[in-house]
């Protein structure tokens, strides 16, 4: 297990096979073989059906790996698993979209934040020119998270908010 990219409190660690196959296994085999907690809530227990999607689309498509693959947010202070983010896509002609989410009780403390800005700062150095990203009108914390890395919302229809950000 190896992080792409950390600060002083947060890593993240990109899903790979071996990870996809403990969590399929039981959460106690993931702690076993990676020595984290996994506390991401619904962002890391969904159905056998995701996990297995996403195990397709890796061996399917290798490339793809690490850059827009899931990468598991952990806090270094616990070693607990809190969240994830990604990037949907590889770049095409430098531009992707992000997405993320996170155990409600970890929110409040800057942590998505510095989850994205280490994605950011990952994506520049891999190619990535301009990232967009969409969230509810509703969703305050998700346009703070998004504005407070840099991004700015170019759209809104009443329901969903679009927002990018150029990587200079």
């Amino acid at each position: 297990m190896n992080p792409i990219i950390e600060n002083d409190r947060l890593m993240l660690v990109p899903v790979d096979l071996g990870i996809i196959d403990s969590l399929l296994e039981s959460d106690e085999s993931f702690h076993n073989k990676y020595g984290l907690i996994n506390d991401g809530g619904e962002f890391l227990n969904p159905s056998p059906d995701y996990l297995h999607k996403i195990k397709n689309r890796l061996v399917e498509h290798p490339e793809e790996y690490p850059l827009a693959v899931d990468q598991l947010i952990v806090l270094k202070e616990t070693n607990t698993v809190i969240g994830t983010i990604y990037y949907k896509r590889l770049p095409n002609h430098g531009a992707t979209e992000v997405g993320y989410g996170m155990s409600p009780q970890y929110e409040g403390h800057g942590y998505m934040t510095d989850a994205l800005g280490l994605l950011l700062e990952f994506g520049k150095k891999h190619g990535v020119c301009i990232v967009f990203a969409d969230t509810l009108c509703s969703n305050f914390k998700s346009q703070n998270v998004l504005e407070r890395n840099g991004f700015i919302a170019y759209k809104e229809d009443g329901h969903t908010m679009w927002f990018s950000k150029m990587m200079l």
